[in-house]
Parts: C-alpha cells; structure tokens; sequence
C-alpha cells in the first residue's frame, strides 16, 4: 500500500515505512511561535462531555449521520429547530459539527448527549467540533494539531469517539476540522500524526468533516491518508450543494466497514457558509 508520504516523496513505502519516511522527508515544519496573549485562547482542558447520559454505548446497525460545518451557528434557535426537524425527516443517530459552539453549561444537543473538542476559549464558551449521538461513546479523546493557523495561532482538531454495534463490534467515528492556512507541508503532517492514532483500530470506522482539502496536492495527500485507513470516499448526491473552493469539496465523509445506503448535500446557507451533508449506513 503507498506511503502517507508519496504526495512528497513519489515513493512507495509501506505502511511502516511512510512513518520512516515522514522522519526524512516530511520532518515537522518550522512554526512561528504563539504569542502569550493569544495562546491564553487555547484551552488547557479542551475534552467537555454533556451531563445528559444515555446509558447506551450501541449504535443501530441502520444509522443515520449528519456532518456540517456550522460556522458557529449552532446555539441559535434556528438552528436547534432545524437539527429536530432533520433528526426526525432522517432518523439521525449521529450529529458531527465543526467550529461549533459549547460550554459546559451546554446539556445536549438536540436532545443527543455530546462530547465536545475545544481550539478556542471564546469570552463566554468555546468553539471546536462536536459528535453527538443516541448513544453514549465507550471512549473519547481529542487530537490538537501542532500547527496553528496564521494571524490568530489557533490549532485545529480532530474528536475520536468509539461506539458498539449489536453485537458488540466497534465503530470508531472521527470528527475532523483539519488545518487550513498553513503550508502542504503542515498538512501532510498533521494527517500523518492522526494516522499513526486511527491505524490501530481494526473495526468499522467514519471519518468526516472539514478537509480544507482546497488545493489538487491536497486531495493527493488526504488520498493516501484514506487509501492507507482502507477508506472509501461518499460521494454525495446534490454535490452542487457541498462547500467548494477552487473547485474542491472540503466537507467530506470517508466509511469503512459498513455499506453507505445514501448521502446527500442539503441546501441550507441560511444557517453557515457550509451545507450540511446527511449520510446513511448499514451493516
């Protein structure tokens, strides 16, 4: 299988090799440092889990997801009212949010316990990528890049949580804002430190959010990222509607392990910048 590195490199390592490789040709950039005032921004907790609890690790073996970048819209009544709406038209069980807004006086969303991920303390909560579900996640954790995006040194970040179907087998689903405004060299790097995270799990597994995968490398890079994950890209219907950039979809879901039944590009600007894409699965 080609290496996380061959984007950079044109070679063909292993998997093993792409970690070797990454040492030799994609050592980890120069970062400028974070100014005192502006890393006062960054949470020294960043993992908050709602008080709501379901007591119920199992997901469905037919599910419904939604991913959206909600441009920090989401505790708006709007907004509430829209994700009811979809929950019930698309009998979702799983709601994955980008550059979201949450505190931990924030008890569900949408009637869904969540864990949250935060990159940024805002005055009065924080923002970062939210999963949610109709059921509790047996583990979580929470991936901070070491790259900090220019003028506000901000990272970005991933939240990794771990649900059971049925019968006991695992679906790991990671919730992703990758980082933007930095260099082809940041970016192939911080995909690979989320590699060597995800490529222990050997069980099914969703991996969705926002790419900023906004340039022709990029997509190369993110190619060998999913290719090494063994996952498969869902190509939405309505596309039109997915949030481009030069061309590019940035808002992307990758599955393994399950078959994807539907997905879809849904038209709502009225609440972000970006629309939310609802998938379905089954095993």
């Amino acid at each position: 299988m080609r290496g996380l590195d061959d984007a950079a490199s044109g070679t063909v390592p292993g998997e093993d090799g792409a970690r070797r490789q990454m040492a030799a040709h994609g050592r980890k950039p120069d970062e400028n440092l974070c100014p005192p005032v502006i890393a006062m921004l960054i949470p020294a907790s960043p993992l908050i889990q709602s008080p709501v609890f379901f007591e119920n690790t199992v997901i469905p073996d037919d599910f419904g997801l939604l991913c959206w970048n909600i441009h920090k819209e989401n505790l708006k009544p709007n907004f509430l009212k829209q994700i009811r709406t979809w929950k019930k038209d698309h009998s979702l069980d799983l709601l994955l949010l980008q550059e979201a807004r949450f505190s931990n006086r924030l008890t569900s969303l949408g009637g869904f316990p969540f864990v949250a991920a935060a990159n940024l303390r805002l005055p009065f909560d924080y923002s970062g990528v939210i999963t949610a579900a109709n059921a509790d996640p047996k583990t979580s954790r929470y991936h901070m890049t070491q790259a900090k995006e220019p003028l506000i040194f901000t990272p970005k970040n991933a939240l990794i949580t771990l649900y059971h179907f049925n019968d006991m087998a695992s679906l790991m689903v990671v919730n992703l804002h990758a980082i933007n405004f930095k260099s082809l060299a940041w970016y192939q790097w911080e995909l690979a430190r989320l590699f060597d995270i995800l490529k222990a799990h050997r069980g099914a597994m969703i991996v969705a959010g926002d790419f900023n995968c906004w340039r022709k490398s990029r997509i190369k890079i993110l190619g060998h990222f999913t290719g090494l994950l063994d996952l498969r890209y869902a190509l939405p219907r309505k596309d039109k509607h997915v949030k481009k950039w030069f061309g590019f979809h940035l808002d992307r879901v990758y599955y393994r392990g399950v078959e994807l039944t539907d997905i879809q590009a849904v038209n709502c600007r009225k609440l972000s910048d970006h629309n939310p894409l609802i998938a379905r699965f089954a095993r």
